[in-house]
């Protein structure tokens, strides 16, 4: 992204503004704000290594090992995948970081809420910190919530805010720091939301300002998870030529083409923004992107 603080933001059309987190934490976005406190808290515990999990393409997995190997704690990426096949340049990058890695299968994966998975963890690496998946857990929400001071000290008050969702706990921060009445959309990149509905209600009982509304919507215009099919690229081209801006088709693109569309029906008048929360890094993972990514800031 490049951006400096100072020039986090852009205007897109009458009422609408987009905001880079990437360029409050550089190559970091969102995941920046999460891990601050989670990796304070393991040095103060005293912890010997910080473990998490992602896929092979994880926004997460980098982001932790780039700030763990700044504060100087030792990581472990637990990775969805398998470990013969050629490695993405996502974990090339993390082993850059000193980030050991372990490939475990999908099946073992899906057992990552479960208390027994993370005593598992404890066993095999004593003296570690477990970070759930995405940094989203009460810390990771407590960092996420420093996103609206920032937003707002450059644009004032939100009206409307529009941001992506992977495992939620970016939206529920934002829910819970919001201190007026404001609308809060979190589009998916799932197609079930269930999970994340009932993680965000969980994160954020009691804590919302009576004037905040909000909702999640699923991913159902663009073919589900990781899907980039050519109306999606081609609002990507269309939309980076005009803005000179560069989007990753997993999350910020299918979130800028909901938020657009809804704009055109609301209130011209409303300071409506939408979050760009980073992740370019994962356009590698697309040849077809490839090509127009500056990778200077990963």
């Amino acid at each position: 992204m490049g951006q400096s603080a100072a020039q986090a933001w852009q205007i897109l059309q009458p009422g609408i503004s987009l905001f880079y987190l990437d360029a409050m934490h550089p190559g970091l976005g969102n995941k920046g704000y999460k891990l601050k406190p989670i990796l304070h808290e393991a040095k103060a515990r005293g912890a010997s290594c910080v473990v998490s999990l992602g896929g092979v393409w994880s926004n997460h997995v980098l982001a932790l090992a780039q700030l763990g190997n700044t504060v100087g704690l030792s990581t472990v990426g637990l990775i969805r995948g398998d470990a013969a096949a050629p490695r993405t340049a996502m974990l090339n990058d993390a082993v850059s970081f000193g980030m050991h890695l372990e490939f475990i299968s999908r099946g073992t994966y899906r057992n990552r809420h479960l208390l027994s998975f993370v005593e598992q963890i404890e066993q095999s690496y004593p003296g570690s910190y477990f970070v759930p998946e995405g940094g989203s857990s009460a810390l990771g929400v407590a960092g996420a919530r420093e996103i609206v001071g920032d937003v707002e000290r450059q644009l004032g008050r939100v009206n409307e805010l529009y941001l992506p969702v992977g495992t939620g706990g970016t939206m529920a921060g934002i829910l819970c720091a919001l201190n007026h009445p404001c609308h809060v959309v979190g589009v998916s990149a799932l197609k079930k939301i269930e999970a994340q509905q009932s993680d965000i209600a969980r994160w954020t009982q009691g804590q919302v300002h009576p004037g905040v509304t909000f909702e999640l919507l699923p991913e159902t215009r663009f073919g589900g998870y990781g899907r980039c099919p050519p109306a999606l690229q081609r609002l990507m081209q269309e939309f980076e030529a005009a803005h000179n801006v560069l989007l990753d088709p997993i999350y910020n693109a299918k979130c800028l083409a909901y938020a657009l569309r809804a704009a055109e029906s609301h209130n011209k008048k409303a300071n409506r923004v939408i979050l760009h929360t980073g992740g370019l890094q994962g356009r590698r993972g697309y040849p077809s992107l490839e090509a127009s990514l500056n990778l200077a800031t990963v």
